[in-house]
């Protein structure tokens, strides 16, 4: 059985454990939420987003139920370019550890906290981010509710939702087989076809992102967006990608669920969507190349 209030207690101190050597930053965070002392709002630290120039960006604090984000801007001793590199910096050490990314520019409240900010100065700002947080809870047309991301096969069936890409996580692949029935326990074989001779393939492979050098071997990596994946061998590539370009698997599907670390800093096996064979990429590249087809799955489909 889960003990979610375990669970939502460890989440919490790692957002906060995540902002730790940021002593103002920490600090408003830290306020903010126990003033808002909302255990159904959920929040996360440093998440990265993709801004409307299609550059990553860090968002210091980020509310995904309500799209808002706040930024505490300190260090304006800094020059520009300084806080870019550092910033920078940040981002990469995220991406090494592909992390998930927000695929849109949230609105965003920004609080001064420079080293010249008084404590009440300080204070005034972070009450006034939290008005405007009350405000638009209360401007929803739904119940604010903490939704997890991992979950057991049996509640995800149970729910009966549709799977939408970042937003269902399993723990193991045994979870991830049990969701389409297929028990087999005990199970650490990393693609399995759904239904026997259906040509629908699922798929939990261990990511990399696209660019980033790791120093252990990586046999996949996937694109920012999330709607491309790579696939390679370390040893026989060439027979490897050969092998995909054969019948029927040029027509193969894959519904995936990519392995990799969520907000909580638990890694998971997180569902991303079906994708699908590009062959004139895969002949061009000597990589398999799969494109997204689509970022939702109802596990009643038939594919």
């Amino acid at each position: 059985m889960i003990n979610k209030s375990k669970d939502r207690k460890d989440y919490v101190l790692h957002q906060f454990r995540r902002t730790w050597n940021k002593k103002y930053e920490n600090y408003c965070i830290e306020k903010i939420y126990h003033k808002m002392d909302n255990p159904n709002l959920k929040f996360i630290t440093q998440q990265m987003f993709r801004r409307s120039d299609n550059k990553v960006a860090l968002a210091d604090l980020y509310f995904p139920q309500l799209r808002l984000s706040v930024e505490i801007d300190e260090d304006y001793h800094m020059s520009q370019k300084e806080r870019d590199k550092e910033r920078t910096a940040d981002i990469l050490a995220k991406m090494k550890s592909l992390e998930s990314v927000v695929d849109f520019e949230p609105e965003e409240i920004r609080i001064n906290a420079d080293k010249n900010q008084t404590l009440e100065s300080l204070n005034s700002q972070i009450d006034d981010v939290v008005c405007e947080i009350n405000n638009r809870i209360k401007r929803l047309h739904h119940k604010l509710e903490w939704d997890d991301i991992i979950k057991t096969s049996d509640q995800v069936k149970d729910e009966g939702k549709e799977l939408i890409d970042g937003e269902v996580a399993l723990r193991t692949i045994q979870e991830v087989s049990e969701l389409f029935d297929k028990g087999y326990k005990g199970m650490q074989k990393y693609c399995f076809e759904k239904t026997k001779g259906s040509n629908v393939w699922i798929w939990c492979p261990k990511l990399k992102l696209e660019g980033v050098t790791l120093k252990i071997p990586v046999t996949n990596e996937i694109s920012l967006n999330g709607d491309t994946i790579y696939e390679s061998s370390n040893k026989n590539n060439e027979e490897f990608v050969k092998d995909i370009l054969q019948g029927d698997k040029l027509k193969q599907k894959r519904i995936v669920f990519a392995y990799y670390k969520i907000d909580t800093g638990e890694l998971a096996y997180v569902f991303k969507g079906i994708y699908i064979l590009d062959e004139i990429k895969t002949r061009e590249l000597q990589k398999r190349v799969w494109i997204r087809e689509a970022k939702n799955f109802s596990l009643s489909d038939s594919l």
